[in-house]
């Protein structure tokens, strides 16, 4: 199943939601417990370009999206386009906001993620900062 919102495709609809949509909804709401519903309790993150900062278990997942809407607090999401396919799911994202210090959150990218009973055991997650480089050249 391929979903896109800013494509030409047309999104494919399903009678339920899927797990990415209800995770994309979860962080548009702010609301840390539909977000770890999301996920099995010994759910592994990890971002491969930052191996650093892997971990197991829903804790940190509430810890870090709990931090999250609270330095971000009109953060959103976009979920880009979608595919599920037995138990992988693919998600490219763009997630926006402001920061409490007045920085702008703006950072795109896709999530990998293994399905158990419909929800995500494990997830490898590519985001990274949008470099806009015409406000680079601006403030040089």
């Amino acid at each position: 199943m391929l979903n896109t919102t800013e494509n030409t495709i047309a999104p494919v609809q399903s009678e339920m939601p899927t797990v990415l949509q209800r995770m994309s909804d979860a962080i548009n709401a702010h609301d840390v417990d539909a977000f770890v519903s999301c996920l099995t309790h010994d759910y592994q993150g990890e971002q491969p370009l930052h191996p650093e900062i892997a971990f197991i278990g829903v804790a940190q997942v509430r810890e870090n999206w709990t931090g999250l809407f609270a330095q971000v607090p009109d953060l959103r999401a976009t979920l880009v386009a979608s595919a599920i396919d037995g138990d992988l799911a693919w998600a490219e994202w763009h997630w926006q906001g402001t920061h409490t210090s007045g920085s702008a959150l703006n950072l795109r990218g896709v999530s990998v993620a293994g399905l158990r009973n419909g929800i995500m055991a494990w997830a490898r997650i590519y985001m990274e900062p949008i470099h806009d480089r015409a406000i680079q050249l601006i403030s040089q």
